[in-house]
């Protein structure tokens, strides 16, 4: 696989791909007409899909299809130290992968991704728009502004919690910030949002920080169902990036 692009474009690839720091080492997919990578992060929960349409590169040249596995983390590391105006070539060449600017010819070793690693799609199905995980429908859509999502972060950093309550309640949403046992602190967020479907309540505790680091559009998409996976999807004409977080049990 060979492909250009400015170095601000590639550090955006290699974000997406890494989503701060859940997927750190990433399968890389290269076929004629995109660059994609899918896989669940290494504690096995936390499902990402990144597509780059072939609008996304200045270009890009695809012999065969082709599968890597590479250390995002390192690569984005060195190219963060590149100037955002240079051009650059990611190339696959025999063992390693070239990242070459005008100076600079950075060279990293991937390896092939063990079988039982790559998946073919993301684990549900979608009908009139409605994805369904296992019979579960996410019926409940919530568009958000990304500045609330990383106010509702902000708090969870504050309270040193990684708990999530989303509950939807007719056109309006609640988000609770802070663990679940009775005498902890915790704040009540309520954003501005745009909700279809039905009411719904779930508890998530991975990825919701990294998705505010990660997403860049003003305005994101949540679907979601009563103690269900939640979908996130960020989109334009030449990229999309998923993700699926598992649901926190309520404790009884």
């Amino acid at each position: 696989m060979k492909f250009k692009l400015k170095q601000e474009k590639m550090r955006d690839l290699l974000e997406k791909m890494m989503v701060q720091n859940l997927f750190p080492m990433s399968i890389i997919k290269a076929s004629e007409n995109e660059i994609s990578s899918l896989q669940r992060e290494s504690n096995g929960v936390a499902i990402r899909e990144a597509i780059f349409k072939k609008k996304f590169f200045e270009e890009l040249e695809v012999e065969k299809e082709e599968v890597i596995e590479l250390d995002i983390q390192r690569a984005l590391n060195v190219v963060k130290k590149i100037d955002p105006k240079e051009t650059l070539t990611f190339k696959t060449k025999e063992d390693k992968v070239v990242i070459s600017g005008k100076r600079t010819h950075i060279n990293l070793s991937y390896r092939e991704p063990k079988e039982d690693d790559i998946l073919e799609s993301m684990p549900f199905e979608v009908s009139n728009g409605i994805p369904e995980i296992k019979g579960i429908k996410l019926e409940t859509e919530v568009k958000l502004k990304l500045i609330d999502l990383k106010d509702a972060t902000d708090y969870g950093s504050s309270l040193n919690t990684e708990f999530y309550t989303f509950k939807t309640e007719g056109n309006k949403i609640q988000i609770r910030v802070g663990d679940l046992h009775k005498y902890s602190d915790f704040v009540l967020f309520e954003p501005e949002a745009v909700i279809k479907g039905e009411d719904a309540e779930a508890i998530y505790t991975v990825g919701l920080p990294q998705v505010a680091n990660t997403f860049v559009k003003s305005e994101f998409i949540i679907k979601y169902a009563d103690n269900a996976p939640a979908l996130l999807i960020e989109e334009n004409a030449e990229c999309v990036l998923s993700l699926l977080f598992p649901p926190q049990q309520k404790p009884k």
